[in-house]
């Protein structure tokens, strides 16, 4: 016989009493995006759609890297300004 009780915040779910699955509620922390700035313009963006579009560029310098050795770089940029930093340089369509 399968049984599903629910008591407060605590959900069992088995068959008889041999197998008992138990849930528990644990308090979280969520993190909700609020807005973002470009790094080049300074655009502050809150449109979770528009952000698809930003560019967050994160790495680490190696040896003799212009950037510095183990440096960390970062660098958010809008749509806009990476392709008027690059658009010329940019392959356009399906090619490989």
């Amino acid at each position: 016989m399968s049984g599903l009780i629910i008591t407060s915040s605590v959900l069992v779910v088995g068959r008889e009493s041999k197998e008992m699955i138990t849930y528990k509620e644990v308090p979280s922390t969520q993190s909700k995006f609020v807005s973002i700035q470009c790094d080049k313009c300074k655009k502050i963006v809150t449109d979770e759609l528009y952000v698809q579009e930003f560019h967050m560029i994160r790495f680490q310098g190696g040896y003799a890297s212009v950037f510095g050795d183990e440096t960390n770089v970062r660098c958010d940029l809008c749509q806009d300004c990476l392709k008027e930093m690059i658009g010329e340089f940019c392959h356009y369509g399906d090619e490989e």
